[in-house]
This record gives C-alpha cells, sequence and structure tokens, in this order.
C-alpha cells in the first residue's frame, strides 16, 4: 500500500514541475513578449515548485529573472520610474513593430491597443513610483 501512495506522490510532483517549467518558459517569453504576462505565469512557477521540489523553488526565488521581475515589486509594492519607463519603452516599441505588420488585421490591431492601453493604466494609475 504504502509504495502506491509513495509512487501517486512522484507522479504528482512531476506533474507540478512540468507545468512549472511550462509556465516558467512562457513568463520568460513574456518579458520579451508583450501579450505574454510574465508575472502570472512567474507565480504560477513558484506555487508548482514549492509543490515540486524544494530545492527547485528556492533556485527560483533566488534567480535574477525572478528577482528583477517580480522579487523588487513584491518587495516594495513600487517600481522605480525608470523601470516603468523601460517597460512603457519595450511594450510600446514591440507593439508598433507588431501594428506595423499587422496593418491589414483590424482585429489584431485592436487586441493589440488594448493590451497596450492596459499597460498604461496599469504604470500609471495601478502601479506604485518608488522614489
Amino acid at each position: 500500500m504504502k509504495t502506491t501512495e509513495q509512487h501517486s506522490n512522484v507522479v504528482i510532483r512531476y506533474i507540478f514541475l512540468t507545468i512549472g517549467a511550462i509556465s516558467f518558459a512562457l513568463g520568460t517569453a513574456g518579458i520579451v513578449l508583450p501579450l505574454l504576462p510574465t508575472v502570472p505565469f512567474y507565480m504560477l512557477t513558484l506555487f508548482c515548485l514549492a509543490r515540486g521540489s524544494k530545492r527547485f523553488h528556492k533556485m527560483f526565488l533566488e534567480s535574477s529573472l525572478y528577482q528583477k521581475t517580480v522579487g523588487a515589486y513584491e518587495r516594495d509594492k513600487a517600481l522605480t520610474l525608470r523601470t516603468k519607463l523601460s517597460i512603457f519603452l519595450s511594450v510600446s516599441t514591440i507593439m508598433a513593430i507588431g501594428a506595423y505588420f499587422s496593418q491589414d488585421m483590424p482585429i489584431a490591431l485592436g487586441v493589440m491597443a488594448f493590451v497596450w492601453l492596459g499597460h498604461v493604466i496599469a504604470l500609471v494609475f495601478i502601479v506604485k513610483t518608488k522614489k
């Protein structure tokens, strides 16, 4: 009986590790691609790694990717003006490139405009600026 229970625990751990790896990859891609949200995927990664492996969980918490994206905001509940401007400029640049190549697709342009506006609203009105 114990071996069956141990086997199912191992399977569940591997499922959490697999979901954590996928969400980490999507979150990391979201650093470059503004249509993918980085923070929610990194939070899912954190949740899954906490249940899948204490060692991977600790490594992720200490990683520079986590510290630069989620850790700084989580610690201070605010971003510096420089970080906000960097996010705004990268999102705007990528959206402009996407808009240029999507000129004949009004739905795609609408989605990009909606996502860009969401970033602007979040950066200006929701996320506090750290001094």
